[in-house]
């Protein structure tokens, strides 16, 4: 499994490459969880270059978007890999997920949307 960062305009895009299964589900969720512990609560996850997703990567994924979630964000999938797709279609995840052909249309509905790029810290005053 191979998972690149990046961003597209200015929203963060996990890019995933490989097969997302058991094994590399733990990377996954460090590389989600990293992006939410630096304040992303929008961003895209790339699943194009996959080459097998079983049901503990979508797990994964669903897991990451429930984090999101309770942050009010979003993660969009990009997904032009019509196998993969297939498997989001068979499992009705094309009903949790916003899935996109590319890149570029999934960031310019973030932007269309208002969607912030990163959730603002606490104030001093809250705290």
């Amino acid at each position: 499994m191979k998972i690149e960062r990046a961003n597209v305009k200015e929203y963060p895009v996990l890019r995933l490459a490989g097969e997302l299964d058991l094994s590399s589900v733990p990377d996954v969720r460090r590389a989600i969880r990293a992006l939410i512990d630096d304040g992303f609560v929008n961003f895209l996850i790339n699943l194009t270059n996959l080459e097998f997703i079983d049901s503990s990567g979508l797990g994964v994924l669903v897991g990451g978007l429930a984090r999101v979630r309770e942050k009010q964000g979003e993660i969009k999938i990009v997904c032009a890999n019509r196998r993969i797709l297939r498997v989001f279609e068979m499992t009705r995840l094309t009903q949790l997920f916003e899935v996109y052909q590319d890149e570029e249309s999934a960031t310019e509905d973030f932007r269309r949307t208002n969607a912030p790029v990163h959730l603002e810290p606490p104030s001093e005053e809250a705290a």
